[in-house]
C-alpha cells in the first residue's frame, strides 16, 4: 500500500510515453525515404510498411499523418511520420 504523503503532485507529476521527436528525413529523386537523420545522417535500407491515418477532422487542427515503419542500415527498426498538416516529420519509435 502506497502512503499519502498529502503533498499535491505538480505539473511535472505526469509525462507522456514515447513522445514524438522531430526529425529530418531525405528523399531520393523518385520521392522515395532514403536517409534520416539521428545525430548523423543514416541510410534507410528498407520500407518495411507504410499506412496513413485522417482523424480528427472537426477540429481546429486535423490529424493527417503517413507512418512508415523502417529499417536503417545498421538494422535499427524505426517508426517515422510526416505530419501532412504541417509538413513536419517524426520519429515515433526506436527499437
Amino acid at each position: 500500500m502506497v502512503q499519502d504523503t498529502r503533498e499535491t503532485p505538480g505539473t511535472g507529476a505526469i509525462k507522456p510515453v514515447d513522445a514524438p521527436v522531430a526529425i529530418k528525413v531525405r528523399t531520393n529523386t523518385e520521392g522515395e525515404l532514403s536517409e534520416v537523420r539521428l545525430g548523423r545522417w543514416v541510410k534507410i535500407c528498407t520500407v518495411q510498411d507504410n499506412w496513413r491515418i485522417d482523424d480528427e477532422w472537426w477540429r481546429s487542427r486535423p490529424i493527417s499523418r503517413i507512418y512508415y515503419r523502417i529499417v536503417l542500415q545498421n538494422g535499427f527498426e524505426l517508426t517515422i511520420y510526416r505530419d501532412l498538416v504541417m509538413g513536419s516529420w517524426y520519429q515515433q519509435s526506436y527499437e
